[in-house]
């Protein structure tokens, strides 16, 4: 079987991957190794800018890593990855060094932001990957005319597809994540935006500086998950201007800010911004699914358009 031009992967059935479920056909050794080594790579940078002496961004760092782990490896590489930065932050760059125990009310905080973070992080990271196989499947079925059950998603994307009255009045649905309205996409990243600006200033007020960007990840995060790229760029972005003004030291002001405050910065727009290209990128692999899916259903129906009596035959299109 050949690779279809739409899906940059190899069949669906292949003896290089004997288990074809999306991120599955990547080894069990690559996966796990994969967020060992990026919760690794994270402890490094951290002890490298901060050492062991100083309790700064205890967790930041760790948030990337966990991102990563579950976008390469699937859930259960994400949740490793994610217990690992845990682990790891806790002991070495909390006040009580060099053990698990006690927390003060602080880093109480510290360790319930990022585990939340992170775990929500998998948990839309893995409805994507859900999504992915759903339309593999689906694919795979269409391709060798198989029946089997589907999920929601695409068992409602082939129903919009039944739905088309003739080959000559065809028009193509419209992509994940886009079946939803501007409005709402862009409506849900600015309610996320403001929900999350409320919980920190309850919180914390804007006289206390712990934790500027703590809840503007998690908004960014589900904006990127719901609506796609521009509504996580643009609550991405809401999310560090109102943290910059509000909750930095120098508040209700956008101009020079300390050290910490930079790196805090920085570590935000890292970690959004990658949490936006790597949902994207499973968005995009969902769309390319539903296009070769659409194809195959199309050309199927134009095979069997013309194999009705009177009509010239048509070759199918190899797949």
């Amino acid at each position: 079987m050949a690779t279809h031009p739409l899906i940059d992967e190899h069949p669906l059935h292949s003896a290089a991957h004997p288990h074809v479920d999306w991120p599955f056909r990547r080894s069990t050794a690559m996966r796990y190794g994969a967020a060992v080594l990026a919760v690794t790579a994270a402890l490094a940078i951290r002890y490298l800018i901060y050492g062991d002496l100083q309790q700064r961004l205890v967790f930041t760092f760790f948030v990337p890593a966990a991102i990563f782990a579950v976008w390469y490896g699937g859930v259960g590489p994400g949740i490793v990855a994610t217990v690992l930065g845990l682990l790891a932050g806790d002991y070495f760059f909390l006040n009580s060094r060099l053990a698990f125990w006690p927390l003060h009310l602080r880093e109480s905080l510290a360790v319930g932001a990022y585990a939340v973070t992170t775990l929500l992080c998998v948990i839309l990271c893995e409805r994507l990957h859900a999504l992915v196989r759903q339309f593999e499947h689906a694919l795979e079925q269409e391709r060798h005319h198989l029946a089997g059950k589907l999920g929601a998603a695409a068992r409602a994307f082939i129903e919009s597809l039944e739905h088309q009255p003739s080959l000559a009045s065809y028009h193509a649905p419209v992509s994940w994540p886009f079946q939803r309205p501007v409005t709402v996409r862009y409506g849900v990243a600015i309610a996320l935006v403001i929900v999350a600006f409320v919980l920190r200033y309850w919180l914390f007020g804007t006289q206390d500086h712990r934790f500027p960007f703590i809840f503007f990840v998690p908004a960014a995060m589900i904006a990127t998950w719901y609506g796609g790229m521009a509504p996580g760029l643009l609550a991405t972005a809401a999310g560090l201007m109102l943290g910059d003004y509000f909750f930095l030291s120098s508040h209700e002001a956008l101009g020079p800010v300390r050290e910490i405050e930079r790196v805090s910065i920085g570590m935000y727009a890292v970690t959004t911004m990658l949490c936006v290209m790597l949902f994207e990128d499973l968005h995009n692999r969902i769309r390319r699914l539903e296009h070769a899916l659409e194809r195959a259903r199309h050309h199927r129906q134009l095979h069997r358009d013309s194999a009705t009596p009177g009509s010239p035959a048509v070759t199918p299109l190899t797949h």
